[in-house]
């Protein structure tokens, strides 16, 4: 059969709708939404935590961004940040103090206003709790000017703060609640997320379920909404079904109107079954390999470069996904912000190339091989240790994608062996630093937090640090790069800063870039106006409606 899969733009933010039809051209579909309905959505796994400012999960993501607002709010095509709950800043010269207009119209679920007090509560969290994820932001202080005006000062200069406030990583919670409980019940407790969005949280089964109702008071919407006013949903009902068949056949059953997360090689069985799959390419990161410059044998820039050039990654990819997802070729992706962050000068200046693999192992000493077909120098095999975040190994099928590089890997003579632990005890060992080989993926829409994961400030360290540079990279360079990234408000000072920092990553093999990630969602007919924001995942259910 011909698969029809339905990539969704950003346009669809801009009031476009989308019909989720594949196989079922001739169904009656309205032009015009229609108010109504309970969405069912399985989600493939539940939050570990429902505090977005302690772990940003891109789950959590998706289902806080329709309970949440933002302060700001990402552009199409990559081209800055709008009004959200703030209607304008400015910056002063020195990039230390943000000023922010709020809007004047806003009140949470619990009936409690929105106004420059709350904000500060919720910006002064990370001054408090030294563990959330937002502390990097460096925040020194907050100063409530009047009810509708806040200042914002940095301790130093931050050029991806707009952004940082333009994502569910940033939750804007009721000031009641933030005066009545504890972080630790608002990681635990997701009808404690009580925010200023177009849904509220009804009702939570741990492991099981979490059920959103329409806020019908709603009617601040960012211009880039594809309407204005109350959600057209009556309710969304996400329930948490780790196994992919069951949610396929929730789907295809009409159980279940829409399904997260389906793998490419089940877009078949999904499209067989009359629906259809959306997809959205991610920004920030790719899924890549992180290598680990300071232990043996990754500590010979041969070594690193041979195996760059080892693997077949295209290979790896026709055989697990049969083409559904795109080589990587650097470490920021294609419409990561502001426009042209991406180097696409880096494409096709690296890649699989046996004859130049070989060359490079030869001169770091790996000129023999062993009885098993694995190079050796010094009596020593060619081995590598990759270790995997168990909680992602199913992520995309990854799993499957980490043996066939294993299989790759051995045709050239290197020794690769996977080793999976639980998240805090991957952390852990992370830091330990005795790993060659390590997997992430991150999307971002700022291209600062591209380049972060490389940076010697993002080093995981053994008293439970949750740095994100998994190869341990600490080259000056990068970092000089980064600082840059940070400091500058300038878009083509900070592209251009980018694309250094981009170039050296390669040079020095300190990544493999792998496949450009996408968000993936299996839809019935029925389900029309979806969209996905800018980093790729899904936006909100504002606009989703069901055609009767």
């Amino acid at each position: 059969m011909t698969h029809r899969r339905l990539p969704v733009a950003l346009a669809l933010v801009a009031g476009l709708g989308l019909a989720g039809c594949s196989g079922t051209a001739g169904a009656d579909v309205p032009s015009e939404p229609v108010s109504g309905g309970t969405l069912t959505y399985l989600a493939n796994t539940e939050p570990p935590v429902w505090d977005g400012q302690r772990i940003p999960s891109l789950n959590l993501n998706s289902i806080n961004s329709s309970i949440f607002d933002t302060v700001t709010t990402q552009l199409p095509e990559a081209s800055g940040y709008g009004p959200g709950l703030a209607t304008a800043w400015t910056v002063s010269d020195d990039g230390l103090v943000y000023t922010f207009d709020l809007r004047d119209d806003v009140t949470f679920h619990d009936g409690s206003p929105f106004n420059a007090e709350v904000l500060k509560q919720n910006l002064d969290r990370p001054l408090s709790e030294p563990d959330l994820a937002t502390v990097g932001n460096g925040i020194a202080e907050n100063v409530v000017v009047d009810d509708d005006t806040l200042e914002v000062h940095l301790s130093k200069p931050n050029g991806a703060f707009i952004h940082a406030l333009s994502t569910p990583h940033w939750p804007i919670y009721s000031g009641e609640i933030l005066s009545n409980h504890s972080s630790q019940e608002l990681s635990a407790d997701p009808t404690l997320s009580i925010g200023t969005g177009p849904f509220k949280v009804e009702s939570y089964t741990k492991g099981s379920s979490l059920t959103l109702v329409r806020n019908d008071d709603y009617n601040w919407a960012p211009e880039t909404a594809s309407h204005q006013g109350p959600a057209y949903l009556d309710q969304v009902v996400v329930n948490f079904v780790p196994e992919t068949q069951a949610r396929i056949g929730a789907l295809n059953s009409q159980q279940a109107q829409a399904i997260d997360q389906v793998p490419p090689l089940n877009f078949a069985e999904v499209e067989a079954g009359g629906n259809a799959i959306l997809e959205q390419d991610n920004t920030g990161t790719p899924y890549q390999l992180h290598l680990n410059p300071n232990v043996a044998p990754f500590d010979d820039l041969n070594v690193r470069r041979g195996f760059q050039a080892a693997i077949d990654v295209n290979a790896a990819l026709q055989s697990v996904y049969q083409g559904a997802y795109e080589l990587a070729w650097g470490p920021t992706l294609p419409g990561t912000a502001p426009a042209g962050s991406a180097d696409e000068s880096i494409k096709g200046t690296w890649g699989f190339d046996a004859d130049k693999a070989a060359q490079y192992f030869a001169e770091a000493g790996y000129t023999e091989k062993d009885a098993e077909g694995y190079l050796v120098k010094d009596g020593q095999r060619l081995h590598l240790d990759w270790y995997v975040d168990s909680l992602y190994a199913q992520t995309d099928q990854r799993q499957q994608l980490g043996e066939a590089i294993v299989l790759l890997a051995k045709d050239a003579g290197i020794e690769i062996v996977r080793t999976p632990f639980d998240t805090a005890t991957f952390t852990a060992k992370i830091a330990e630093g005795k790993h060659q080989l390590a997997d992430s993926s991150r999307g971002y829409a700022d291209v600062a937090t591209s380049i972060q994961p490389f940076t010697t400030a993002a080093i995981p360290t053994s008293n439970g640090g949750s740095g994100i540079n998994y190869g341990l990279v600490s080259d000056p360079e990068i970092d000089a790069q980064a600082a840059i990234l940070r400091a500058s408000n300038d878009d083509a000072e900070r592209v251009a800063a980018a694309h250094v920092a981009q170039q050296r990553i390669i040079d020095q093999a300190y990544s493999l870039p792998l496949y450009v990630p996408k968000k993936t969602v299996g839809v019935t007919p029925a389900v029309q106006g979806w969209a996905f924001d800018q980093v790729g995942y899904t936006d909100t259910f504002h606009g989703v409606w069901l055609a009767q």
